[in-house]
């Protein structure tokens, strides 16, 4: 505040003698000026009519208000924090230090600065350091602006098991949220809810979205989401009339290799083989438009829905073709446990062809070790052993180093 009131000062030339005033004298101005005094806040008006009167004596087009000689403390905080961001020095140890220096003199904080440094600290991987600052500005801070920011922050890296409670206790105010932040609290707490296997709970969140009159991107995933909870509660045929509502497009082939594949699992459980049957149809159409394409874990499980229906050959080409993927062990999509067991499938349908078995160990010699456990090695032996396959199962033991 004192370099902008000294400034117009000189630019108008005008001295402390004409500035000074009853209730702030030119004495005063000086001190201050030196440094062994500092404005006050009541000093403002009495400069404003100082200014003002000057102005007017002298011609000059010209009126000073208080904002052009006061700026609060916490204007220059988000003053600083502001052009810090923009020439990003925000991100350097000495900016935070200033900032969090002149926020402990002047009593005063920025919620958007203790926001910035937590994307930060999230971005660079210090997720507990984040979630402590969010936690921070969501308890003791008025961020009214940044609320519903920091929520979605805080669901997406708390512990799987306590996104709910933490939706719950916010539910009144994420009602009234804008309409496309409030699908994805509902959405991000149920997938919370999913991967903990909490079904009914996840259902409540999911059913939220489907019930919004305009379709978000999460939509039809909720659909997808909801078969997945009715499925696992034993509610067979409520999760495939869930199944079938999650496909948008009946060109969206993705979409629908996914759908058959659910509905597929839910008739196993039903031991609804009419209905393996005709859905095991539609997924073999599919692929057919989808045959360059990476899918994992479909072909184990259409291996293995042919074997539930007896139907040999087809379950054998449908776990060669599970296994003639690259490895991708990052892809999303890939499960160690199911490529392996698609493996194991093959060796016993194989049998005594000692080609195709001899076949089989080139690929398990290919098999990264982080994903191959002791239990299939010694599976595939027991079974070699049992059946007087002696060969291979030396070939075995000298493949992998048994």
């Amino acid at each position: 505040m004192e370099d902008k009131i000294f400034e117009i000062a000189k630019i108008y030339k005008i001295t402390f003698k004409e500035l000074g005033c009853k209730g702030i004298t030119s004495t005063y101005l000086t001190k201050i000026k030196k440094g062994q005094n500092s404005f006050k806040e009541k000093h403002i008006p009495l400069l404003v009519d100082s200014f003002n009167r000057i102005f007017q004596e002298r011609n000059i087009n010209k009126i000073i208000t208080m904002e052009e000689l006061y700026i609060t403390p916490q204007q220059e905080l988000d003053k600083l924090v502001d052009e810090s961001l923009i020439d990003k020095t925000i991100y350097s140890k000495e900016k935070q230090e200033e900032i969090e220096n002149f926020g402990r003199e002047k009593e005063v904080h920025s919620c958007k600065y203790r926001y910035i440094i937590a994307k930060y600290n999230q971005k660079i991987g210090k997720e507990e350091e984040a979630l402590k600052i969010y936690y921070n500005l969501l308890n003791h801070f008025p961020c009214f602006s940044f609320f519903y920011s920091i929520l979605i922050e805080i669901i997406r890296l708390e512990k799987a098991e306590l996104t709910y409670e933490i939706y719950l206790k916010y539910q009144k105010k994420t009602d009234k949220a804008p309409y496309k932040t409030k699908a994805l609290l509902a959405y991000n707490t149920g997938v919370s809810l999913l991967e903990t296997k909490k079904w009914s709970k996840a259902i409540t969140c999911f059913e939220v979205l489907i019930e919004m009159e305009k379709i978000t991107k999460h939509y039809y995933h909720s659909y997808n989401n909801l078969g997945i909870c009715y499925q696992k509660l034993g509610k067979y045929e409520k999760a495939i009339e869930f199944f079938k509502k999650s496909v948008s497009d009946p060109l969206n082939y993705n979409d629908l290799e996914i759908c058959y594949t659910n509905i597929i699992s839910c008739a196993k459980e039903m031991k609804n083989e009419i209905l393996i049957k005709i859905t095991v149809n539609k997924l073999e159409k599919i692929l057919k438009e989808l045959q360059n394409k990476t899918l994992y874990q479909t072909y184990w499980n259409l291996g293995l829905s042919y074997l539930y229906l007896g139907e040999k050959k087809e379950a054998i080409v449908a776990f060669e073709k599970e296994i003639s993927f690259p490895l991708d062990l990052n892809h999303h999509h890939f499960s160690p446990t199911k490529y392996l067991d698609s493996i194991k499938q093959l060796v016993l349908l194989y049998g005594h062809q000692p080609l195709k078995q001899q076949n089989l160990i080139k690929i398990i010699c290919e098999i990264p070790k982080q994903i191959m456990c002791y239990d299939f090695s010694m599976y595939i032996l027991k079974f070699y052993f049992n059946n007087n396959m002696e060969y291979e199962a030396s070939l075995l033991i000298k493949s992998i180093n048994l």
